[in-house]
Parts: structure tokens; C-alpha cells; sequence
């Protein structure tokens, strides 16, 4: 409107002066033209509706594709709309989506793109946001944003490195993971037979096999361990170096993940309690907590925070053996706690051994050790702790 009015208002004044019925007849054409125009555009406009269709979880690495069904819902023709949907720069470059389009009267138009998960994390896609106007460009109509929401999200999991033997410590004589420790045996698992000895249960004998070999064989059991797992999760920025926090803290959220999901697939309780920050949580709620719990549709909560969680500044996270320390009372005898941070602080190993003494097996994991790393492996040890030195991912090939 703002450039056709000069030439409105000299036309104007033109008819008025030359008392030529055609500059009315022009006048009147364009204002007509202005007014039905700009209604028009308004109406069809807000008539659009649009419906984003991808993945909402994708592991690091992956593309997403995002689909766009926009739909005309209204008799009237759409003559030009200008779509830009709001795109996390992480995902995809800035103004990776813009374009321009026109749709007849009820008809639905598929649009796509491509986005790159790069980086983990919760993105909030959109909004997705319209802009039209008439057929001469005179008017500027930007609709609200399209779609229910507005939006939707993408959470992009962590890397995940696949393990086989982590040698975790327990002391419970319930569960079904291999163990090297002759002390418990699972009657579900059997690995062979052995001849009778004095003392043995009747109800080990395989009848079968006794009468083949015509003396009595008993069954032999495979060794097995529980192995329920509580992971604690450092992420107060305060207590990583600043030169590597950034490197550090995304591999203890890789080992974290890389440890639940193996954990998981052995069909494992595993636990999760961090004091890093997350995006979704109430501001009062220090500190994140997932109970110990089995089976894949845990193992996708776990992921979903791990994805979400972010690294807390020192001065709003909780101290992490503050954490430790409540988080840990109700775990069972015998179960392990799993304890990820950068390097040893101030207090840490009397935690470790409050731990012990409540008859939990303790693992500890530094991602940025420095160079006493030898020195608080021997003193781990010296309190029956596992310590292990994680500065890369390479450095877990002994878990593989």
C-alpha cells in the first residue's frame, strides 16, 4: 500500500484538476483493486494450514528428513506465500528453508528438506511463519504461526559405543550376566554335565544323559551375577577444566549412554542421576533422576535426558557428591554405582568409601583425570574401587 498511495494521491489530483472521467474511473479501479486485494490475501492466508511429518529422535550423525504437507483450505486461491520455518543453526544453515509457493483452492502441496544431527541435543523446530499479500505486491500480510504448536522437536541421542565385557563388580546372587566369579549359578543356563559327587541335589541330575552314559551326571551351570547399576553423572561445569570442558563432558555423556544401553540389552536394571541442567525440568528441580528400571522404554528416557541434559554453571548446580550421597540411600545391597566425573575433588574418596561400607560396588570413571591419574587409580584401589582413566573413545576398547 505504501507504494502505490503517491500514485494514488497524484492521480487523484490529477482527475480533480483535469475533470477527465477516465483518471476516476482509473482511481477507482486501483483502490478496488488495493482493498479486494489485501482482504483477499488475508482470508486465503489464514485458510492455510501446515503439517511438519520427521523423526522427532535421531542418533548423532544421522539426517533428518522433515516433510511440509501445506493445504489450502479455502475456495479461494493462495496467489503467492513466502514459507521460512525456523531452523536450529546446529541443525542446518540459517534460512535453510524459504520458499515461495501458490496454491488453488484446496489443494495440498508437499514440501521437504533435509536437516544434519550433528551435535546432541534437544531442538525446538519452528515456527513456521507465511508471508502473502496481493497480486501487485501493495500489501504485506505476515500470518501467525502455522501448524498446532507452531512447531515440533528433534532430540538427537548421543553417541552410543557398543560394549561387551565391562568386568563391573557385584554382590548380589540375583541376576543373568556372565560372570567369571565361580559363586553363583543360574539354573537357567546350563553349559554341560559333570559326574555325581557326594552332596550333589537330586535335582541336578539329567536323568537323560545319566542313562546314556550309564553313571549319574548332574547339570552344570552357568556362573552369573546381578549387575543393577546406578550412573552418577557429573556435569557442574566447575569441576572440569575449562580448557576441555566442552571435549570432557560430552565423552562422560557418551560413556553414560554407552554403559546403559549395554547394560539394557543384558536385560539389567539401570538407574540415572545427574546434576546437570535440564532444558524441560521446573527451574527448582536440582537434580535429574531415572530410578533403576529394565527393558527398552527405559532405556529410550534415559537417552531422551541424556540427549536434553545440559552442563550446569557452578554457582546453579548442586554438588555432585552432595548428589552422590542423597541419590544413593535407597539403592539395593550389592548393586553398583557407577560414579563419571572429571577428576577426583575435594571429599570424593571418603564418598567412595562411604559407598563400600553400605556394601555397594563402586566404579569410578574420570574423563579429565590430569596427570595423578596413576596416583588415584592405586589409591581407588586401595579401597577395592574399579578406577578407570575414559580421555577418548578409544580408551574404552577394553570394555568392547
Amino acid at each position: 500500500m505504501a507504494v502505490l498511495l503517491p500514485f494514488l494521491i497524484a492521480l487523484l489530483m490529477v482527475a480533480l484538476f483535469s475533470r477527465v472521467d477516465l483518471f476516476f474511473y482509473l482511481l477507482y479501479l486501483l483502490f478496488g483493486i488495493v482493498v479486494l486485494g489485501r482482504l483477499w490475501a488475508s482470508r486465503a492466508l489464514k485458510a492455510v494450514a501446515v503439517r511438519r511429518v520427521h523423526a522427532d529422535r535421531v542418533f548423532q550423525g544421522e539426517t533428518v528428513d522433515v516433510r511440509l504437507e501445506v493445504t489450502n483450505g479455502s475456495w479461494l486461491p493462495v496467489l503467492w506465500m513466502r514459507l521460512h520455518d525456523m531452523v536450529p543453526a546446529t541443525l542446518g544453515a540459517p534460512g535453510l528453508f524459504r520458499q515461495v509457493v501458490s496454491l488453488a483452492p484446496r489443494e495440498r502441496l508437499d514440501l521437504a528438506y533435509t536437516l544434519s544431527a550433528n551435535r546432541r541435543g534437544y531442538y525446538q523446530l519452528g515456527p513456521l511463519v507465511a508471508h502473502s499479500g496481493d497480486l501487485l505486491g501493495s500489501a504485506a500480510i505476515q500470518a501467525a504461526p502455522l501448524g498446532k504448536d507452531g512447531g515440533g522437536f528433534v532430540i538427537v541421542y548421543p553417541r552410543i559405543v557398543p560394549l561387551r565385557d565391562l568386568g563391573f563388580p557385584s554382590q548380589s546372587p540375583f541376576g543373568i550376566l556372565p560372570s567369571r566369579e565361580q559363586i553363583f549359578e543360574d539354573p537357567t543356563r546350563i553349559r554341560g554335565v559333570r559326574d555325581y559327587q557326594r552332596g550333589d541335589s537330586l535335582r541336578r541330575i539329567d536323568w537323560k544323559t545319566s542313562a546314556r552314559v550309564g553313571a549319574l551326571q548332574v547339570k552344570r551351570y552357568e556362573p552369573a551375577i546381578a549387575l543393577e547399576t546406578a550412573i552418577f553423572l557429573n556435569l557442574d561445569g566447575g569441576d572440569y577444566p575449562v580448557a576441555h570442558q566442552g571435549t570432557a563432558t560430552e565423552l562422560s555423556i557418551v560413556v553414560a549412554a554407552s554403559l546403559a544401553a549395554h547394560l539394557v540389552e543384558k536385560r539389567q536394571a539401570v538407574g540415572l542421576i545427574t546434576n546437570g541442567r535440564d532444558p524441560l525440568a521446573a527451574p527448582s528441580v536440582m537434580a535429574s533422576t531415572l530410578p533403576l528400571r529394565k527393558g527398552r522404554d527405559h532405556l529410550m528416557h534415559l537417552l531422551d535426558l541424556l540427549a536434553r541434559v545440559e552442563v550446569a554453571a557452578e554457582a546453579d548446580a548442586p554438588p555432585f557428591l552432595e548428589v552422590v550421597s542423597r541419590e544413593s540411600v535407597g539403592l539395593p545391597w550389592g548393586s553398583t554405582a557407577v560414579l563419571i566425573t572429571a577428576q577426583p575433588s575435594d571429599g570424593l574418596f571418603d564418598s567412595l568409601l562411604a559407598l563400600r561400607r553400605r556394601g555397594l560396588g563402586v566404579i569410578l570413571v574420570m574423563t579429565s583425570p590430569g596427570r595423578d591419574v596413576s596416583l588415584t587409580i592405586r589409591r581407588a584401589e586401595q579401597i577395592d574401587v574399579h578406577a578407570y582413566c575414559i580421555e577418548s573413545e578409544r580408551d574404552m576398547d577394553g570394555w568392547r
